[in-house]
Formats: C-alpha cells, sequence, structure tokens
C-alpha cells in the first residue's frame, strides 16, 4: 500500500509539472526545444532494459532462484546508474546546443522534469540496493516480494519517463491549441 501511495504522490507531482507546461506553451516567448538529443533515446532503452531486469529478477526469486533473482537485481541497478548517466549526457549535449536553464521556459523545462525524474530513479536505486544487500547476506526468504516493489515502482519510473519524454518533445503550441480547441476551451 506504501508503494502505491508512493507512485501515486509522484505521478501527481509530474502530473502538475506536465499541467503547467501545457499552460506555458502559448505564451509568445515559448521556443521549442532542438530536436530530441540521442542520448535521451539511449537513455529510454536502458530504463526500459532496466525495468525488465528487475522483472525477470522478481520473477527468479519467487521461482526460488536466488542466485538469478541477486544478478538480474544487480544488472537492473547497473542499467539504471546508465540511464542517470545518459541522462547527464544529455544534458550536456542540450547544454552544447546553447539550450541550458536559462535559454527559456522550455529548456527550463526540460532540466526540471528531466532531473526530476533522475532524482527519483536514484531514489529508487537506494531502495534496490538495500534489497540486494540483504539478499547478499542470505536473506532470500522476502527477496521475491522485495525485488516485485522494486519492479513496480521501476514500472512506474517507466511510463513516467514515457510521459515525460512525449511531453517535452511531443508537444507544440499548436498542437495544445488544436485539442483545447476540439474539446471547446480558449487557449492564447
Amino acid at each position: 500500500m506504501g508503494l502505491w501511495t508512493f507512485i501515486g504522490v509522484v505521478c501527481m507531482l509530474f502530473a502538475l509539472f506536465g499541467a503547467a507546461y501545457l499552460m506555458r506553451i502559448g505564451y509568445e516567448d515559448w521556443r521549442l526545444l532542438p530536436p530530441v538529443p540521442w542520448q535521451l533515446w539511449l537513455s529510454t532503452a536502458l530504463l526500459g532494459a532496466a525495468d525488465a531486469a528487475l522483472l525477470f529478477g522478481a520473477r527468479a526469486a519467487q521461482r526460488r532462484c536466488p542466485r538469478r533473482a541477486r544478478r538480474l537485481g544487480v544488472l537492473g541497478w547497473g542499467l539504471s546508474a546508465t540511464f542517470v548517466a545518459s541522462q547527464s549526457w544529455a544534458w550536456a549535449a542540450m547544454a552544447a546546443q546553447r539550450v541550458d536553464i536559462t535559454a527559456g521556459p522550455a529548456a527550463g523545462f526540460f532540466y526540471m522534469l528531466t532531473g526530476l525524474h533522475a532524482v527519483h530513479v536514484m531514489g529508487g536505486m537506494v531502495a534496490a540496493a538495500w534489497v540486494l544487500a540483504r539478499a547478499r547476506q542470505g536473506d532470500d526468504v522476502r527477496l521475491g516480494q522485495a525485488l516485485s516493489l522494486c519492479a513496480r515502482y521501476w514500472h512506474a519510473l517507466l511510463v513516467l519517463w514515457c510521459a515525460v519524454f512525449g511531453l517535452l518533445f511531443g508537444m507544440t503550441p499548436e498542437l495544445v491549441r488544436d485539442v483545447c480547441a476540439a474539446v471547446g476551451i480558449t487557449v492564447r
């Protein structure tokens, strides 16, 4: 229950920032972000692979294969660390294109949303490291349940990442205006 509550709070936080992004997109000073840096595509693949590794690790633990479960958990953790590194690399790529946090509202949202997401990934990595450390000490009894909780959190992180990615690089002022007009909402 606690994990679902936390995931709900995190999703609401990102939903509120997403709503602010959509409200702000119509202002005259809005400048679209440059094309998606390839590092973000890599990040997406890494997060998906980390999610899969943790899911298969949880399944291995439930089938009483703790050694395989630990290996997959460590793989998921390593892929998550690589995701965070790839995010930093994407930030550097954006900065090289002169898109820093002061480049305008879209850039500010980019750094805020991707940074906030990375912080949540790192928080999950702390929890996963704790689970894996306990498993390494021989606490295999609850490994399946603990890895299942980690996998659920990574599912949420992956869905959230896809939503952030789509928001940042798929939404344009014209699209927002057209969708709002279709449902009868007047925008700037």
